[in-house]
């Protein structure tokens, strides 16, 4: 018996988030969660057989969501993001990086991890290529910047 297409691509939401108590649903993949330390390597008088390592800039790369769009959590990020446009284009306020929780669920809906992120912004949201010749799954993606989660 064929597996549906939801089956298929892996749609099962597993991430949940959160920003500042907005709730932006379940997410299919998350990807970007990692932290890179960057230790500057130093040799002192002469000594290249034993390195020191120096703490270097720590660096969080953006955080990309993604899921098929459905009625009940797109319009919550839609209506997330308008609101950081408006404290924007308004500029009477930045409205300040929010905090975000991104929590991992297993199979059987039990938390597995969680993450929360400092500073948060969106910096980019893509909507679905659309295609009415197609089948496909229309996916949205939002992608996060941070200050960490450490």
């Amino acid at each position: 018996m064929p597996m549906n297409a939801a089956a298929m691509l892996g749609l099962v939401t597993r991430f949940h988030v959160t920003v500042d108590g907005v709730d932006l649903g379940g997410w299919a993949r998350c990807s970007g969660l990692s932290v890179d330390f960057k230790p500057e390597v130093w040799y002192e008088g002469g000594n290249y057989q034993h390195p020191t390592y120096l703490p270097g800039q720590i660096e969080y790369p953006p955080i990309t969501l993604q899921r098929a769009m459905n009625a009940q959590d797109t319009p919550r990020v839609q209506a997330w993001l308008s609101s950081k446009a408006q404290s924007w284009v308004n500029a009477d306020s930045s409205g300040g990086g929010g905090t975000a929780q991104i929590t991992l669920f297993d199979s059987k809906a039990q938390k597995v991890a969680s993450w929360s992120l400092r500073n948060v912004y969106p910096s980019k949201w893509d909507g679905p290529e659309l295609d009415a010749r197609t089948l496909g799954v229309a996916i949205e993606s939002l992608q996060l910047v941070h200050e960490g989660f450490l």
